[in-house]
């Protein structure tokens, strides 16, 4: 079974998913699941499989405006680019605009857990021993509020930023944490510009991809999972999955292609290491995060035409409604339906002030009419340029729709025109099986995001993972 590591752990202890060996990618998470379970025992043994180490992937060019390889990197150069009022320009390059980087989400993320956990200590100057004082410092939480300010956006998956990474080059992000493993892969595929790995001087952590065979195992059942340990950690083993760019748990394998710097790799680092924090600093770092994390401005731009009767709609109500529980209550929100002509159902305001609003807009929902779309999106633009009162935030726009603009009073063109100097991002969702994805993404395109497919039988777990960005 594959699963994220962060799901698969809230599924074990949900009762939800039973297994005999469970391998995610950090033996981080059996701490986070033995504490959150309050059971020490919920695993008979756990031994390192594979490693890789968290790495900050930057695009080639930018690592070495900053000085690499003759200069170590860390958090402290990056936070020091991110407070930078003149941005790349500081080092020779306007075009490349302000720092920015994007982070996935810890509660689900190995690599997001990791990044956030160097984050604090890098605030505290440790390689050993961060405590929940630490985290709870206040100059820890500035630390971490600080770095958050050159975020683009959030997500719920490496594979998603390092494919958008690919996709739109150098001007998507600036640098993306992310294991050494998803960097030599995405270097692999020859790209343009390629990412070199950034080893933070401050420290980083191996992700050993453990081998944990589960306390409900039966005898039968560990006798097994040992056999078959031992032949995944044999040294014919250990080289073969070296190729894929893991580098060996078993120390009698040497270490060869394709960790090298041919691949954006340095197979001499990581330097320093950073110690694994008790089980109770752990889950004390990752609510810090989710209290600490970039506030955001989301313009929900909702299709009610008459395309969207029936269950479709019904459907979409139950998903909108997801996606504003998953939101702080800090963020601010406001909401545009729109079928032969858009309108402003709710405006801009802090989720603390209009959640009930925007609940009842939702439920009173109506469908009928074309699909004004582009007038939609220039709509929303609007309110969130009227409206952005702090721009250390993210803004956003959320639109849902199942098909092209039929009303045809603005163009594709007029809205890419609006959108060409704005730091906003828009996520189109296309709706449904019939849903017309050509323009929306075009739409995804121009906006450097990616378009996300649903329908009536998953449109929770889609806006579930939306939610995620924010």
């Amino acid at each position: 079974v594959r699963k994220s590591s962060g799901a698969a752990r809230t599924e074990i202890k949900q009762g939800a998913l039973k297994t005999t060996v469970w391998s995610p990618s950090s033996s981080v998470w059996l701490e986070v699941l033995k504490q959150e379970t309050g059971n020490t025992n919920v695993a008979v043994s756990s031994k390192p499989m594979l490693l890789t180490p968290v790495v900050i992937s930057m695009w080639k060019p930018m690592a070495e405006a900053l000085g690499w390889p003759n200069k170590q990197l860390g958090w402290s150069d990056l936070l020091a680019l991110i407070n930078e009022p003149e941005g790349w320009a500081k080092y020779g390059h306007p075009e490349w605009g302000k720092f920015s980087w994007g982070h996935t989400d810890p509660e689900i993320s190995t690599t997001a857990l990791s990044t956030v956990l160097a984050e604090f200590y890098a605030a505290t100057n440790k390689s050993r021993g961060l405590t929940e004082a630490d985290v709870q410092a206040d100059s820890s939480q500035q630390f971490l509020r600080q770095l958050g300010l050159g975020i683009k956006h959030y997500g719920y998956d490496t594979v998603v930023f390092s494919e958008n990474m690919k996709k739109y080059g150098i001007s998507y992000i600036s640098a993306f944490p992310m294991e050494e493993i998803t960097l030599i892969d995405f270097n692999k595929s020859a790209p343009p510009t390629p990412l070199v790995a950034i080893y933070p001087r401050e420290g980083t952590f191996w992700h050993d991809n453990p081998f944990i065979v589960m306390a409900t195992a039966t005898q039968e059942e560990q006798e097994a999972a040992a056999k078959f340990y031992d032949f995944l950690y044999s040294s014919e083993s250990q080289t073969a999955a070296m190729q894929f760019g893991f580098r060996p748990a078993n120390t009698q394998v040497a270490i060869g292609e394709p960790i090298s710097t041919q691949f954006g790799a340095d197979p001499n680092q990581p330097q320093t290491l950073l110690e694994v924090p008790q089980s109770s600093v752990l889950v004390a770092a990752k609510n810090a995060w989710a209290a600490n994390r970039k506030r955001a401005n989301i313009v929900l731009v909702v299709d009610t035409s008459g395309s969207m009767r029936g269950d479709k709609i019904e459907e979409a109500k139950a998903g909108l409604e997801l996606f504003l529980s998953r939101l702080l209550n800090e963020d601010r929100v406001a909401m545009i339906t729109f079928s032969s002509t858009p309108e402003v159902v709710v405006p801009m305001g802090e989720l603390t002030e209009n959640r009930l609003q925007l609940q009842g807009a939702i439920q009173n929902i109506e469908v009928t009419g074309q699909t004004a779309m582009y007038d939609a999106l220039r709509e929303a633009r609007r309110v969130l340029e009227a409206d952005i009162e702090d721009r250390n935030r993210i803004n956003a726009i959320v639109l849902l729709s199942d098909g092209a603009d039929t009303a045809q009073t603005s163009t594709f063109q007029d809205v890419q025109n609006d959108f060409n100097e704005t730091d906003i991002s828009i996520f189109p969702i296309a709706y449904g099986e019939d849903a017309e994805k050509e323009v929306l993404q075009q739409i995804a395109d121009f906006s450097r995001t990616l378009l996300i497919s649903g329908g009536t039988g998953d449109i929770n777990k889609v806006f579930e993972n939306l939610s995620r960005y924010f």
